[in-house]
């Protein structure tokens, strides 16, 4: 965007809005107002809501398919996070906040997994990549999802959908909006899916990982005049379902039993061993050797419970000039788990973490004049955030026996709760230098308080086992944070369709506490285990955005490199005799890398695109946990064993950051006659080997993987609206892949096996 003649105009490429040889314009709110997203000098890629319906992609989960740099790694809908240019892929705790700040409809969700619902009646999805900080806030240290939902309408838009496919999957949706009169207008969109599981269970011959979720939302749009306008959204989702089932992904060895015996494989009395070997002679059966079976042995039936509620209200009022914004929002979100935490069928440890969390949040926003040369936006936002967290665990008569740790026939539970009073005071101005040349520099102040208190009880009954098993209370802790997030943006109009920027930016991600209240490892650790300092990111990153053939090709590239400092992450330690997951400062870590997008209008009825990217993410310092495959110290000693002990993580790969990544899309439409269009769409991604974890080792190997994506469909115009009829394939080569693993301790990887291949059809009318 530049002034001229004191106006402020977009350079667009297209010769006509109507026109069909061009790109489709699109606008992203990367500043919190709408521009044209080729005239943001920010790293951004965008994704309609039209396109996710076609490709038929409804969970976050499966956005990287669609979103180049981008990752997820769910287990469950607690054990969640989002990851942009290899920064981010840490779940699993909750006191750990993530590092890609996760906005639906301008509201940010404290916790990653009050995304895990089905994405419902979607205007837009944008990717804002890099530190975004001064206008999005905190936990924004590598980018931003924002999620927009389709707003109410005055013109009525009626539609209801019906999908079926394999494993019995149907979904269900329904949308409907009009106006109520001159000033309001109403939506409501609703959704019901459910699917049998993919994985079988051989302790009962039943599939786990189903689905079994519905959600609404009901939104009132004001506009009493012509000043101002008022939003209100209130939603619903909730889950009953068995998601979450991992699978025996590697087995690496352990030392189990008494200290002299730990020693290496084929040492005379080593007590070295594998998990499928120890359970074998304790009678566990069908242990899963082979991960591609997607297949599992356990006792214990998994089950995920989510419940989640919002409301929310955007006003907007026109004070003269200027706009004044106001958003405020309540969300509360409740997490039941079941879990066989021991992946056999003997009865040793099950149980779960339960999460309860309630945020509210307010923001004001002022915004300039559109038409100066020195435009600018200042605001304040508040947010408050409260979350109670029980685990509770039920151990059976093998639990020591496997374990080596876990007595047997006990109870185990905790609680811990934490409060965040988080304030920000922040502005960003774009000064037009000249017709063509513009600087953009923001500024944010934020101050944060955190308290939390974390309670160990004594196992019941009561057992003499190791400190890690008694009662532990933190006493109240509490911390106060404060913390600048920068930005400053130098943006270029060499030509009316070619703009080239650079961005120094810095943001920074909370501190706070490890949560996890059994088997926590302040108990024998101190308080001090528990204490996480905040993570510091400064990104630098050059890129240009381009225009060709009157906008039926646009080229976009940018160049990164990123810097963080005390990086946020969950590892293990071995703390008396057993592996104790870690929330801690790992290190310090490099990302730097290119990431492009083309997009090109081949034929007024055919649209192609290639989006990629290269990541080169890596530790310049830090320590984890040896690697299962080396054994540590000289034998015979306590910290002697595989994974024992702890190495340097210097040049090790980021956990879940592909160094290559690429997405191939083809959209064509036609029109048989005049009432009838036909369409077919086809989306191919693909990534390449990554880790698991942070100390590389072999065992969490993710290896690269590919996927495609197919629909075609007939839309038939009646007298009445449009009847739509698709046939779809989702992961059409049957590709068995994981996109994610953990560390479960002694030596075992658990991941979470991607849907296999799924063919369906979906019938919609819109009217």
């Amino acid at each position: 965007m530049a002034l001229v003649g004191g106006q402020s105009v977009s350079f667009a490429a297209c010769e006509s809005e109507t026109s069909t040889s061009c790109l489709e314009k699109i606008s992203v709110s990367a500043r919190k107002i709408p521009q044209a997203e080729q005239d943001v000098p920010v790293s951004t890629h965008v994704v309609s809501g039209e396109t996710l319906a076609k490709s038929n992609i409804y969970q976050a989960q499966e956005l990287p398919q669609l979103l180049p740099n981008f990752s997820v790694q769910f287990f469950q809908p607690r054990q969640t996070s989002f990851g942009i240019r290899g920064i981010g892929n840490n779940p699993a705790n909750d006191g750990l906040e993530g590092s890609v700040g996760v906005y639906l409809d301008n509201v940010y969700l404290g916790r990653p997994g009050q995304a895990m619902f089905d994405l419902l009646d979607i205007e837009q999805i944008e990717l804002l990549r890099g530190p975004q900080g001064t206008l999005f806030g905190k936990n924004t240290t590598a980018g931003v999802l924002n999620i927009q939902t389709r707003a109410p309408s005055f013109t009525p838009e009626h539609s209801v959908q019906a999908s079926f496919g394999e494993r019995d999957f149907r979904q269900f949706k329904a949308s409907l909006s009009q106006g109520i009169n001159d000033v309001a207008a109403f939506r409501v969109s609703a959704y019901e899916t459910k699917e049998d599981g993919w994985i079988k269970n051989l302790f009962n011959g039943r599939n786990t990982n189903s689905a079994d979720r519905a959600g609404i939302r009901a939104q009132l749009l004001l506009v009493p005049n012509t000043d101002s306008s008022y939003r209100i959204i209130l939603e619903h989702n909730n889950e009953d379902s068995s998601a979450g089932r991992s699978i025996p992904y590697r087995y690496g060895p352990w030392n189990i039993g008494q200290t002299a015996g730990n020693l290496p494989i084929g040492a005379p009395g080593s007590n070295a061993t594998t998990l499928p070997q120890h359970a074998a002679l304790l009678g566990a059966t069908g242990i899963i050797l082979d991960p591609q079976r997607y297949e599992v042995n356990v006792d214990t039936a998994q089950r995920t419970r989510v419940d989640q509620s919002a409301i929310s209200m955007e006003a907007n009022w026109e004070l003269g000039a200027y706009k004044l914004t106001s958003i405020s929002a309540w969300r509360d979100w409740k997490y039941r788990p079941q879990v066989d935490l021991d992946t056999t069928n003997l009865f040793a440890v099950n149980g779960g973490f339960f999460t309860d969390e309630q945020q509210f949040t307010q923001e004001l926003r002022l915004s300039s004049p559109d038409n100066q040369r020195h435009q600018y936006q200042v605001g304040a936002y508040y947010y408050f955030q409260d979350i109670d967290s029980r685990n509770d665990f039920q151990s059976g008569p093998s639990a020591l026996a496997l374990t080596g740790a876990f007595p047997n026939n006990r109870r185990l539970t905790g609680t811990a709760d934490s409060t965040r009073n988080s304030f920000a005071l922040f502005g960003q101005s774009v000064t037009h230098v000249t017709e063509q040349f513009d600087i953009t520099a923001g500024l944010r102040h934020t101050t944060e308080h955190v308290e939390a208190r974390v309670i160990q009880n004594e196992v019941m009954p009561a057992f003499p086992v190791s400190p890690l098993f008694q009662f532990y209370d933190s006493g109240k802790l509490s911390r106060t944070d404060s913390s600048w997030s920068t930005l400053l943006t130098a943006s270029y109009r060499h030509t009316p369709h070619w703009m080239s920027f650079a961005t120094l930016s810095s943001g920074e991600k909370s501190g706070g506490y490890n949560l996890n209240n059994v088997t926590s490892p302040g108990s024998v650790l101190g308080n001090a285990a528990l204490d996480i300092e905040p993570e510091k990111a400064t990104n630098v990153e050059i890129g240009f955005k381009t225009a060709w053939l009157q906008d039926r090709i646009r080229f976009n590239a940018t160049a990164f490199v990123s810097k963080v400092r005390d990086y946020q992450a969950v590892t293990n330690t071995q703390v008396a005799n057993t592996f104790v997951g870690l929330l801690t400062n790992v290190g310090d870590l490099t990302s730097k890398g290119v990431e492009f997008d083309l997009r090109a209008k081949a034929t007024p009825s055919l649209t192609m695109s290639l989006s990629g990217a290269y990541t080169d993410a890596t530790f310049d310092s830090g320590t984890a946990p040896t690697p299962f495959e080396t054994f540590n110290g000289p034998g015979g000693t306590p910290d002697s064993g595989y994974g024992k002990g702890f190495r340097s993580i210097a040049g090790n790969r980021v956990n879940n950051a592909p160094r290559f990544s690429y997405q191939l899309g083809a959209q064509s439409e036609w029109y048989l006659n005049g009432t009838t269009r036909q369409y077919a769409h086809a989306y191919w991604s693909w990534q390449s080997s990554t880790y698991g974890d942070i100390n590389n080792s072999t065992y969490s190997r993710i290896p690269s993987y590919g996927l495609l994506n197919l629909s075609t469909g007939l839309a038939f115009k009646t007298r009445h609206g449009v009847i739509d009829v698709s046939a779809w394939i989702k992961n059409a080569l049957d590709e068995r892949y994981f996109p994610s693993l953990f560390n479960l301790g002694s030596g075992v990887y658990l991941g979470y096996a991607g849907m296999p291949r799924t063919a369906g059809f979906t019938m919609r009318y819109d009217f």
